[in-house]
Parts: structure tokens; C-alpha cells; sequence
């Protein structure tokens, strides 16, 4: 069996709440982008194969390199109440980028924000709202 990108990482701690499609939509159309949520497409490389789909107002920090880089992420993000993190189907590095999130929050006990993963990923997401995506 091959070695997973993630298997000299540590395991997450957290399990993260999901939030529904439809609870992300209600807030791109409410509430303030970066100042009340945050959107993070947790994607790489297949950001960019053919439907290269980028939610509307989302950020990208791929997984691969985010729980190096989650001191410097933690400190930028941290006042920001809820950050949402995706990939593809948000069974995998999605769930898990959240997790490592939350984990930080919790060791530094910041509660002004909290980690949540899109059901469904990026895949649910185009499917039911294909008018709010940009290209990677």
C-alpha cells in the first residue's frame, strides 16, 4: 500500500460540524464575505482539471501544505466566526483540513471561530448552484 499525502501528519482530533449547501448559499447572500465566513477550497491540483470550479468569494489553501502553514492561517482566519472548508466531495482532505483547523483553535483556546465542512463538496455545490462558481 502506497503512503497517503497525509500519513507522516498528525491524526485530527476534531470531528467538524457540516453545513449544507444550502446553509453556505444563505450566507453568500446575507452576510459578508471574509467577515463573518470564510469559504476555503482545500483542492490542488485537481482545482484545475477540466471544471475548474471556484466557489464565488472562496479561498484556496491546498491540503497538502495547510497544517504546515496553520500557525501562519490560524492567526489570519481566527476572527472570522466561521470558516468553511471543501474539496471535491468533502469526504477526505476537506473533513480533514477542518479538523486540524478546529484542533489549533482549540490548543490556543480562540473561540471567536469555529471550523465547518460543505456537505457534499464542490461537486454538490455546482450541482445546485452552477451560477455561483468562477473559474480556478
Amino acid at each position: 500500500m502506497s503512503a497517503k499525502w497525509f500519513d507522516h501528519l498528525p491524526q485530527p482530533v476534531n470531528q467538524p460540524v457540516h453545513m449544507s449547501i444550502e446553509g453556505l448559499h444563505e450566507r453568500l447572500t446575507s452576510k459578508v464575505a471574509g467577515k463573518d465566513f470564510i469559504v476555503v477550497d482545500v483542492r490542488r491540483t485537481d482545482i484545475e482539471e477540466p471544471d475548474n470550479h471556484l466557489i464565488k468569494q472562496a479561498i484556496n489553501l491546498p491540503a497538502q501544505t495547510f497544517y504546515q502553514t496553520l500557525p501562519g492561517i490560524c492567526s489570519v482566519l481566527a476572527n472570522i466566526p466561521e470558516v468553511i472548508f471543501h474539496c471535491s466531495s468533502s469526504n477526505g482532505r476537506g473533513p480533514r483540513s477542518a479538523a486540524w483547523y478546529q484542533d489549533e483553535l482549540d490548543d490556543k483556546g480562540i473561540v471567536t471561530s469555529q471550523a465547518f465542512v460543505l456537505t457534499g463538496g464542490i461537486n454538490a455545490w455546482v450541482a445546485r448552484y452552477p451560477d455561483w462558481v468562477v473559474r480556478a
